[in-house]
C-alpha cells in the first residue's frame, strides 16, 4: 500500500518526469476523485522504498498533449 508523506492513503494513476530528472506521481488521495500530484520521494509504503520503485515501475507516463503555436490551430 502506497501513502501520502502525511499518511493518506494514494490511488496511483501515472508518472511524469521533467528535464530535470525529477519523478512526479499523480494519483488521487483517500476517496476523493481529484488527481494531485507527489514527488515520488515523497511517498511512503509498507514494504519501504522497493514497494514503492515496483509500484512507480508498473505506472503508465503521462500523457501530455502538444499545445499549438500561437497562430496555429490544433487540427484533430
Amino acid at each position: 500500500m502506497i501513502y501520502s508523506k502525511f499518511g493518506t492513503q494514494l490511488t496511483l494513476v501515472s508518472k511524469h518526469q521533467d528535464a530535470d530528472g525529477r519523478l512526479t506521481i499523480q494519483g488521487t488521495a483517500g476517496d476523493t476523485a481529484d488527481i494531485r500530484e507527489y514527488h515520488v520521494r515523497d511517498l511512503k509504503a509498507d514494504e519501504g522504498s522497493s514497494e514503492i520503485d515496483a509500484t512507480v515501475a508498473k505506472l503508465p507516463w503521462k500523457v501530455v498533449e502538444k499545445k499549438a503555436k500561437p497562430g496555429q490551430r490544433n487540427r484533430s
